[in-house]
């Protein structure tokens, strides 16, 4: 019998159904554990952003930097 289609039996759908709801709760079960895990860091907003660090670059020019993240080629940063 070459060629004919072979129907799924019904516990093939049953195991097939199964498989797919068993990965959506591991799915689900996974984000919710990595959210709590590791929390989200929340950036400052402008309303939050009142300080402005002074950073010193490697040349000795000092300048107001008000971003959380030091800006590349700062040799310090105040906090």
């Amino acid at each position: 019998m070459q060629g004919a289609a072979s129907l799924m039996t019904r516990r093939d759908l049953i195991a097939g159904c199964l498989v797919f709801l068993v990965t959506i709760a591991a799915g689900v079960a996974s984000t919710l554990w990595v959210d709590r895990a590791f929390p989200q860091r929340t950036t400052p907003n402008a309303a939050d952003a009142g300080h402005k660090r002074i950073c010193i670059t490697l040349g000795g020019k000092r300048f107001e930097w008000d971003f959380p993240n030091p800006p590349f080629g700062a040799l310090s940063c105040s906090e």
